[in-house]
């Protein structure tokens, strides 16, 4: 079987043009604190310390099972504790990690992946080809939950994954799929030691161990001293504490109770920037706090009130004001800064009379009333559901806003039963976030929104190794989205941390808040 090798590299600063060619990037534009860039490549780092985090997004349901987040705590912790096949640097470039190489056959639907020699588990077993085929394995069993289960079950089967031998997987897919290495990248697919089904007292093959947690308040890492980067971590350990109100994270920030917080809120970043003896760590990303339409409740089963909400609101005011200038306007599309985004299509307008007008065709002449459920459990969450629900009044629409504390949202029982919601995405790539915000029967398919159009065409981009003719068939599948789809996508937020002047090598991401979770690199000074 003849076989081509893919070109993913193990290093992370590879020039942005060759991701390009290979249409495997997802590009940024970073902006980082001078304060920050100056002291991330001043001198030797520190060693030793514990760097204390406080982080929002815990509730009673946080779980240490990295397949299933229920909140960036979650993701943060298992970030340091496991490790993917291949990942994403700050740019938003991929590489590989526990991977060595991809190859596929001419076909491309039997993929050959080497993993990486010398890696280790925390218990001290080397890692082998058998734990990628348990993970994945694990992640294709319904019964599982998995998150990543909706990017790969379409696929393959579990049974068309095999170990070759100890270092290398083959994986035999239903169809050719040409972005099998952008996909295990993406953030839900951890791995984990062949055999683990309690994940109580989680191993991984990342830079910190597992020490303790209390659910939803805290969990406290050591430094895995087996790391694969010789050197690394330099820190003792890492503290993750659930602070879930963005106030109340800054305040212990001040007070010296955390070292670093993550999701500031825009007004909040404006106190960072005034005072000397904290840092702001500012990242441009694809980042979202946008509000969605279930699909099948009236009165979005209609959707002309889908267009006509899409309509009502004022994206310039929401940046400048839910977020406090800090992002760009969105188009109801995700993913800004995937090279494959649709940005020939035309940016959707405020038009408030335009908006009346579909309401009308639709029934509703200034009659129209349904619930907003939301919190302030993402920077400008609460801020934009207040002020869309301002901005709908214009066209006679009443939108009652249920709000509910950060730590119950998307675990509170009416999370997806309500008319529309809030919600808050990171960033991710086209194909991860249509694996998981579009795909029939995902969970977070928050919307509930299928298309049979749309599904054509990303199944054809997904079949295709031709770059240029899989732009045009995802540019279609937004097209679609753009028309039809049930998410209010009104803006991109900038990604906004602070930290104490002590902390050291904290570099921003385009990926998710404080860098993409990543601690190994950080040292404390003295």
């Amino acid at each position: 079987m003849k076989e081509t090798s893919i070109n993913i590299f193990t290093s992370t600063t590879m020039p942005r043009r060759n991701f390009l060619k290979a249409g495997l990037a997802v590009g940024s534009c970073i902006a980082l604190a001078p304060a920050i860039a100056d002291r991330a490549h001043a001198g030797e780092p520190s060693r030793g310390g514990t760097l204390r985090v406080g982080l929002g997004a815990a509730g009673a349901k946080s779980s240490l099972n990295p397949f299933i987040s229920t909140g960036d705590m979650d993701f943060a912790v298992a970030q340091s504790i496991y490790d993917r096949l291949t990942d994403f640097d700050g740019n938003g470039h991929i590489y590989n990690s526990l991977a060595e190489d991809f190859s596929h056959s001419k076909e491309g639907n039997v993929w050959k992946i080497r993993i990486r020699s010398g890696v280790v588990w925390h218990d001290g077993t080397p890692f082998s080809a058998k734990d990628v085929v348990y993970s994945l394995q694990y992640m294709l069993t319904p019964e599982n939950k998995a998150d990543g289960f909706t990017n790969l079950s379409g696929l393959m089967k579990p049974s068309d994954i095999r170990a070759l031998d100890d270092s290398t997987v083959e994986v035999s897919l239903a169809k050719p799929y040409a972005l099998l290495p952008q996909v295990l990248g993406s953030k839900v697919m951890f791995l984990v030691k062949d055999g683990t089904k309690d994940f109580t007292q989680p191993v991984g093959t990342g830079p910190f161990r597992f020490v303790e947690w209390s659910q939803g308040q805290r969990v406290t890492l050591k430094r895995n001293d087996a790391f694969r980067t010789p050197g690394m971590p330099y820190l003792d350990g890492v503290e993750f504490i659930a602070i879930n109100d963005p106030t109340a994270r800054m305040n212990a920030l001040i007070a010296d109770q955390v070292d670093v917080v993550a999701q500031l809120d825009g007004n909040l970043a404006r106190i960072v920037e005034a005072n000397p003896a904290m840092a702001l760590l500012r990242s441009t990303s694809a980042a979202t706090t946008d509000q969605f339409m279930m699909v099948a409740q009236k009165p979005f089963t209609d959707v002309r009130v889908r267009q006509a909400m899409r309509l009502l609101v004022d994206r310039e005011q929401l940046v400048a004001n839910a977020l406090a200038g800090y992002g760009r306007i969105g188009n109801d599309l995700h993913c800004i800064t995937d090279p494959d985004y649709a940005s020939a299509l035309p940016q959707r307008q405020h038009d408030p009379d335009q908006a009346r007008s579909l309401l009308k065709q639709a029934g509703y002449d200034n009659d129209l009333s349904f619930e907003l459920y939301t919190s302030d459990a993402a920077p400008g969450m609460l801020a934009s559901a207040t002020l869309i629900a301002n901005q709908a009044k214009q066209a006679g629409v009443k939108i009652d806003l249920t709000v509910v504390p950060p730590d119950s949202y998307y675990s509170g029982p009416k999370f997806k039963k309500t008319a529309m919601a809030s919600s808050d995405w990171g960033q991710h790539t086209i194909e991860s976030v249509f694996g998981q915000a579009y795909a029939r029967g995902a969970y977070w398919n928050e919307p509930d929104w299928t298309n049979d159009a749309f599904d054509k065409w990303v199944s054809m981009a997904r079949t295709t190794f031709d770059p240029s003719q899989r732009k045009d068939y995802l540019f279609e599948a937004q097209k679609i989205i753009w028309e039809d789809g049930g998410y209010i996508i009104w803006g991109f937020r900038d990604l906004l941390d602070a930290a104490n002047v002590r902390v050291k090598g904290l570099s921003p991401s385009s990926q998710r808040n404080l860098g993409y979770y990543r601690f190994e690199g950080i040292s404390l000074e003295a």
